[in-house]
Order: structure tokens, then sequence, then C-alpha cells
């Protein structure tokens, strides 16, 4: 019996332990993101706006040290439109929300590794579509009321980041699952 529990404490620390690197890389991607201007944002920046073009939003230019203008729409994509801060929530979530599935240390490290591309790609994708929803309500002059332009800017954001958030968690809790049931 002390044997099992011995085995449940070590597989306890071991995931705490994943949730304190994952915690480390955030708040070094916040810190990193605080002082970020648009030249060292272009590893997020640019594929997105190369899928806003695909969807038919565009065409953007670049507009050096400064962020990407479309000048049909009279919109600019600009360092605060990069999405890290949803990248970081994307990535934590999986990390906390996944890592009890983790048996074995490769699952932790595939953990890590696999949160972060799966929350960049997620992050491309949410942020691509909240773009070119906003250039939309941008070319509409939307407003309803006390929800002036920038408000409805805003609830955009927080609504497709929130859709996009909840599907990448479910889809990942139900991998996650599926794997805890192959190993048993």
């Amino acid at each position: 019996m002390s044997r099992a529990l011995a085995t449940v404490g070590r597989w306890r620390v071991a995931n705490l332990a994943v949730v304190v690197v994952a915690l480390g890389i955030a708040w070094l991607l916040k810190a990193f993101y605080s002082r970020a201007g648009f030249d060292e944002l272009r590893w997020i920046l640019d594929p997105t706006v190369r899928l806003v073009e695909v969807a038919g939003a565009g065409p953007f230019e670049l507009e050096a040290q400064h962020g990407y203008l479309c000048r049909a729409h009279r919109f600019e994509v600009v360092p605060a439109c990069a999405g890290v801060n949803f990248l970081i929530a994307a990535f934590v979530t999986l990390c906390l929300g996944v890592v009890s599935a983790c048996t074995r240390a490769r699952h932790r490290v595939g953990l890590l590794l696999g949160a972060a591309l799966a929350a960049y790609a997620t992050t491309l994708l949410a942020n691509a579509t909240r773009i070119v929803w906003a250039m939309r309500l941008h070319e509409a002059g939307a407003s309803f009321g006390p929800l002036t332009p920038e408000r409805l800017h805003r609830a955009l954001g927080v609504g497709v980041y929130f859709a996009f958030l909840a599907a990448l968690f479910t889809l990942a809790s139900r991998v996650a699952g599926a794997d805890r049931e192959a190993a048993s």
C-alpha cells in the first residue's frame, strides 16, 4: 500500500512540475509581450495577416516598424492585435486542464510541446477570424446605443476568443480521455 502511495505522490509532484513550468513559460511570454514592438511580434502577426488575406479581407501592406495596413478597408493590424494574451491563456488552459492525464515523463514533455503548438495554431485561427469580423464591423460602422464601434470590437474579440478556447479545451479533453482509456 505504501508503494502505491509513493507512486501517487511522485505522479502528483511530476504533474505539479508541469504546472510550474507552464506558468513560468506564461509569465516569461507575458513579460516579453509587455515590452515587444512590431518587429518582435512578426512571428505571430505575419501568419495572422496572411490568413486574413486568404479569407478575402485584404490585401495588407507592411508599414515598417508599425504594423499592417489595408488601405481598401482603412484598417490596420498592429501589435495590440497579436493575440499573445490569448496564446498564453490557451497554453496554460491546455497544460493545467490535461496534465492529470499524464502518467509518464514523455507524456508531460509531449503535453508542454503539444500545448505550445496547439495554442499557437489556435491563436492564428482565432485571431484571423476576429480580425476578419472586426473589419466587417468597422466597414459597417456598427454601433448599438452604448455599444460604440470600439466596444463592439472588444466584445467581438471576447466572444471569438472564448469560443475558440472552449473548442480547443473540449477537443484536448476528449483526446486526453481517449489516450487515458487506451492506456488502461
